[in-house]
């Protein structure tokens, strides 16, 4: 309980922060198989998500940029993106020194799978990006929908591996 209170002055100080940007509010994403886990929360803002593990922005040239952990975030959308299996999902590649990655917003925007990894600090500690995240509904998801980079980073971060459980579906669809 006092981890998750420091954590939400943590974060809402962060928020505040910022000028210019617009605030959609905040997901909460847990491991899968950790449903008592106390969730990781990143507040979502135009352009950025950030908490006290992750601030990443898109630049301008479309770039995204800055830290998850200690380590630097810097990478850029790859050349010769694949097409989406289904029509009207949507594929993006990352590229750049700090990670490699697909993602694939599927099933109307409900869902994103992603698969690559990211690098964390020094050359031999990638973290692996093999997830499929459940989107839920509101202003911050729809943000997530236009950057799901950003989701993919969050959930990283967050240790989503994997598969959704239920529990995972529901906190999605809560918030």
């Amino acid at each position: 309980m006092l981890r998750s209170a420091a954590l939400s002055v943590r974060l809402l100080s962060a928020a505040c922060a910022t000028t210019g940007r617009a605030q959609y509010g905040a997901i909460r994403l847990r491991p899968y198989g950790a449903p008592g886990a106390v969730p990781a929360v990143f507040s979502v803002q135009q352009g950025r998500i950030v908490s006290p593990d992750l601030d990443v922005v898109a630049d301008p040239d479309g770039c995204l940029r800055g830290k998850a952990g200690t380590a630097p975030v810097n990478l850029c959308p790859a050349k010769g993106t694949p097409p989406p299996e289904q029509p009207g999902d949507k594929v993006e590649q990352w590229a750049g020194p700090t990670g490699n990655f697909t993602l694939e917003l599927m099933d109307s925007g409900s869902r994103l799978r992603m698969d690559g990894f990211l690098r964390g600090n020094g050359a031999r500690s990638d973290v692996p990006m093999n997830a499929t995240i459940p989107l839920g509904k509101g202003p911050q998801w729809d943000e997530l929908r236009k950057h799901p980079a950003f989701l993919a980073l969050a959930a990283t971060v967050a240790g989503v591996r994997g598969e959704p459980n239920d529990a995972a579906v529901r906190d999605a669809l809560d918030q």
